[in-house]
């Protein structure tokens, strides 16, 4: 027979109150956390971009913006569990941030051989 040692603790109203305050969710889509995720993912995103066409230009400061958008977003995806949601979204991360560095470098390009800076 072996010892068996125990400690245990009885919690109060209160404590059970706090201990579970964090991960209680309101029902319906009124968490506040929640929404605040929305926000900074609606935020992140340069206002001008939904409108982005092929018959408009995109300077430097605009490749900026959508480089701060990318890294923003990747921040907030990275932590989620491993899965398909997570996958695509940061591949087609990968594929915008692809783009805006090929653009940037193009850009640079254009810049050196004028004598002006992008």
């Amino acid at each position: 027979m072996s010892r068996r040692i125990s400690q245990s603790i009885t919690p109060t109203a209160d404590d059970i109150t706090v201990l579970r305050n964090p991960f209680a969710a309101p029902k319906g889509g009124g968490d506040p956390v929640i929404t605040e995720l929305r926000r900074v993912l609606k935020n992140a995103i340069p206002s001008w971009l939904p409108k982005l066409s092929e018959d408009q230009e995109l300077t430097a400061p605009r490749l900026d913006e959508i480089k701060k958008a990318v890294a923003t977003r990747r921040q907030i995806i990275e932590v989620l569990p491993d899965g398909k949601a997570r996958d695509d979204a940061l591949a087609a991360l990968d594929k915008a941030d692809t783009i805006v560095l090929e653009m940037d470098t193009e850009l640079a390009g254009v810049g050196a051989f004028t004598g002006t800076t992008a």
